[in-house]
């Protein structure tokens, strides 16, 4: 494996403590609208081959989906393409909200 597996508990401290660690949300713009963690960017796990180039593959990633399994498959892809600062949040933000962390509903902000 080439990157981190971190629970929610885990993946909060290191947003807290971590300016550099950037979200990256891989469901549906459907499920991002419907809930997400905050400051997250979206891309489809189904467009993020092609739209490799609008991420920096220098930049800390922490990934996540809905139940953490089209993020598993995110991760790959990103580390085949060069990533190698990555971490995937186990059991996606329904594991993440279950444990009462905080997640964002509604409308998002522009360019997210």
């Amino acid at each position: 494996m080439t990157w981190r597996d971190l629970t929610p508990t885990a993946a909060q401290a290191e947003l807290r403590t971590d300016a550099s660690l950037q979200v990256l949300d891989v469901r549906t713009p459907a499920e991002f609208a419907s809930h997400r963690l905050a400051n997250a960017t979206q891309v489809p796990v189904q467009d993020l081959a092609r739209r490799l180039s609008e991420l920096d593959p220098e930049a800390n990633w922490l990934v996540y989906c809905e139940h953490g399994r089209r993020s598993v498959f995110a991760c790959e892809l990103l580390a085949r393409a060069g990533f190698s600062r990555l971490a995937n949040l186990r059991g996606g933000i329904v594991h993440w909200a279950g444990e009462g962390l905080p997640i964002e509903t509604g409308p998002t902000k522009p360019g997210r």
